[in-house]
Order: structure tokens, then C-alpha cells, then sequence
């Protein structure tokens, strides 16, 4: 039997179209780690797979109208960059993408000396900090979804997020679910905070099906 009393609702699927093109200013708004099994050994039995660190990026736009949607204004949307490794590499293709996240929010190359200290405390020091970003789109099951091409140095400052953005744009985490937030998946800032991380994958099938 149910004992707390409560009224059914029907909910309407929410649908998160693609970000348009275009190079936009962003503001980092969390980074977050997870445990994941290493590519070489996702496949495997539990007990062979090899467990591994990696890091999520939120980042909010700052600014950006979507002209396609009745030129609606994109400030408080989030794009995502996951499972970035938590070392820096730089081998026959360049700088991986911590590398590059890092430089970007610092407005210079890293040191010497950033490289032999950079730990955690470091990576949430860059939090508030403003970069510019080029989105671009990636195809799969044809669905459209957004993806961060590049990582760019933000020429100047603009407003940053007020409080109520923030709490807008930040989705709400259980600790007892892992994310599964995949690369690329926006949420909308009016729907944010209704958002667990378990139900992003969910959104992540949503978006909008190529035409």
C-alpha cells in the first residue's frame, strides 16, 4: 500500500535541438570526476576491467542567439566535455584535452611548474573562469548532437553568471547514481534544475533527429 498521498502527472518529452554552429564565450561552471572502465577493458567481465579517473566539464554560454528558433537567446545553456583524462599527454596529434581546457581558462601555455603541481585544487581554482569555445555537430543513429571542436582564449570579460543563473544551469547530482552524461548534450536552463544526472542519457536520445 502507498502510503504517502500524491497526484500522478503526465510530463511532456522535452526536446534540447542542437546549439547552431558558431565560436561562443563560455563560462566553466563545474567539473565533476567519475570512475570508468578503460576503453581496452570496457568490454570485459566486472572483475577484469580496469577502472580509471576522468573529469567532466560543464560549461555555460555567456552569450549566443539561435536565429533558426526565433532568434532565442542561448546565455545559461550548458555543453558538456567528458571523459577528459586527468594527465596531460602531448603526442603525434598535440596537446590532449586537458592540455587544452587548462591553457584556454589560463590565457597562456602551462609552466613547467604548473605541470608538475597541478592537482584538483588547481582544476577547481579555474572554476568561474571564461573561455571561448568552437561548437561544431557530430552525427550518430541520426541524431544530431553538439560537440566542442576547439578551445580558445577568451579576448575580453563578459558578465558572468549571477547566482540565479548558476542555480538554473546546474543539474541537480544523486550520489548514489554514477553520471552518465555523454559528450555533447545540452540542457536548457529553464529545465536544468529538474534534471538528475541518471536522466541524461535519456535527454541525450531526445535531441533532436536529423531532418
Amino acid at each position: 500500500m502507498i502510503e504517502k498521498k500524491f497526484t500522478v502527472e503526465k510530463k511532456e518529452k522535452m526536446e534540447y535541438p542542437p546549439l547552431p554552429k558558431d565560436v561562443y564565450q563560455v563560462e566553466l561552471l563545474d567539473i565533476t570526476s567519475e570512475e570508468r572502465a578503460t576503453y581496452d577493458t570496457k568490454n570485459k567481465p566486472e572483475e577484469e576491467k580496469i577502472m580509471e579517473t576522468v573529469l567532466k566539464f560543464q560549461f555555460t554560454l555567456l552569450e549566443g542567439i539561435d536565429r533558426a528558433r526565433n532568434n532565442q537567446k542561448l546565455r545559461g545553456r550548458s555543453i558538456w566535455e567528458n571523459f577528459v583524462p586527468t594527465y596531460l599527454y602531448e603526442g603525434r596529434k598535440g596537446k590532449n584535452k586537458l592540455y587544452k581546457i587548462t591553457e584556454a581558462l589560463l590565457g597562456r601555455e602551462l609552466t613547467p611548474e604548473d605541470e608538475a603541481t597541478m592537482d584538483s585544487d588547481f582544476l577547481n581554482s579555474l572554476i568561474g573562469s571564461q573561455i571561448r569555445v568552437t561548437v561544431g555537430h557530430r552525427e550518430s543513429d541520426g541524431n544530431v548532437y553538439d560537440q566542442i571542436t576547439d578551445y580558445l582564449v577568451a579576448n575580453s570579460r563578459l558578465k558572468q553568471l549571477s547566482k540565479e543563473e548558476i542555480e538554473k544551469a546546474s543539474v541537480k547530482k544523486d550520489s548514489e547514481t554514477k553520471s552518465k552524461v555523454k559528450e555533447g548534450q545540452v540542457v536548457s536552463p529553464d529545465n536544468a534544475n529538474e534534471i538528475k544526472e541518471e536522466d541524461l542519457d535519456e535527454i541525450n536520445a531526445s535531441i533532436v533527429k536529423q531532418r
